[in-house]
């Protein structure tokens, strides 16, 4: 239920199956989940009420299967297609950044909560790309167009530490 004050955010996603099923694969990348309740229990914090029935059918839609993991627990895990699917976190993804940052960065710089990205021609939608597999703070959204990318952050603030991220990432990787 939205709050009554004035500082009341939109909801960030539409009550859809196609959202719904978004959201549940985002869950099963970032965390273990064991059970179906585990996962209908997270996904009622976020305001996400799911009967058991339609869970499970999201699940199989999804590709999502029970995996034994390395500590011998039985968890979900995604099909091969989640690999593909930019909006779900990635392992490894900040290894990735940090590579990109220093081949691809020319200059960030931030402009109220909006952090503004440059990169040679033809470069910015990869680099979007990695910034959007990652578990970056405070990101709202990115669009990219040729050679530039535009992040939108939750605060100025969130938008001034995301570029001096961004360029440490770069001067860092290219001294290695």
């Amino acid at each position: 239920m939205p709050r009554a004050d004035s500082d009341a955010l939109t909801p960030a996603a539409p009550r859809t199956p196609v959202a719904r099923r978004a959201r549940i694969s985002a869950v099963l990348a970032g965390r273990a989940v064991a059970s179906q309740d585990e996962l209908r229990r997270l996904l009622a914090a976020e305001g996400i009420e799911v009967t058991q029935a339609t869970l499970s059918r999201d699940l199989d839609a999804i590709g999502a299967t029970k995996a034994t993991a390395p500590d011998g627990s039985a968890t979900y895990v995604l099909g091969a297609d989640a690999a593909l699917d930019t909006s779900l976190p990635a392992a490894g993804s900040d290894a990735a950044l940090a590579r990109v940052a220093g081949e691809l960065l020319l200059r960030a710089e931030a402009a109220g909560n909006i952090a503004v990205l440059h990169t040679p021609p033809g470069a910015a939608q990869f680099f979007a790309g990695h910034l959007d597999r990652g578990a970056h703070a405070g990101v709202v959204g990115t669009v990219a167009g040729d050679d530039t990318v535009i992040i939108v952050m939750r605060t100025p603030a969130a938008a001034r530490d995301l570029c001096r991220s961004l360029l440490c990432l770069a001067e860092l990787r290219s001294l290695t």
